[in-house]
């Protein structure tokens, strides 16, 4: 396992990419009217995330705590950054439908749980592995929200 040399990078990137992940389930919830709540529920769910990331960010600065990456680079978060960036344009379209809203929502929560996107940093502290195990388990929880709105609509 390599320690991070730029732990804050990393961390930085993370919290953009759930924050964007709540712009997202915003404009689906502006969207598609009829499922305004579950949406702003995620998205409100994805800004605590972001929250929580912002801490450790925070735990980082004020002590020697060290954050490993065990799994993959800081490009792969920036990837998936500008997908759900685009995504958020795309959702604007007209086109965009329920269904591609569910299915692309399906698809990044399912990618951070297979990718184990919380498994990337381990650190020392109670805290911190505190931290990404809620984020780990809120991810899995989103997965499954999703994937039974899914079934209802289908």
């Amino acid at each position: 396992m390599k320690i991070a040399e730029k732990p804050e990078l990393l961390l930085e990137l993370m919290k953009k990419h759930e924050e964007a992940l709540a712009r997202l389930y915003t404009v689906f919830a502006d969207k598609f009217f009829e499922y305004e709540n579950f949406w702003k529920a995620m998205s409100c769910e994805e800004t605590q995330h972001a929250k929580w990331l912002d801490s450790l960010q925070s735990n980082i600065n004020e002590s020697s705590e060290k954050i490993i990456v065990q799994r993959f680079p800081i490009a792969a978060i920036e990837t998936s950054l500008r997908y759900v960036n685009r995504l958020i344009q795309d959702a604007a379209q007209p086109n965009f439908t329920l269904i591609n809203a569910i299915s692309e929502a399906l698809h990044l929560e399912e990618a951070l749980i297979e990718n184990k996107y919380f498994e990337v940093l381990e650190g020392d502290s109670i805290e911190t592995k505190h931290i990404l195990n809620l984020l780990s388990n809120d991810t899995k929880r989103h997965f499954q929200q999703i994937r039974q709105l899914w079934v209802e609509i289908k």
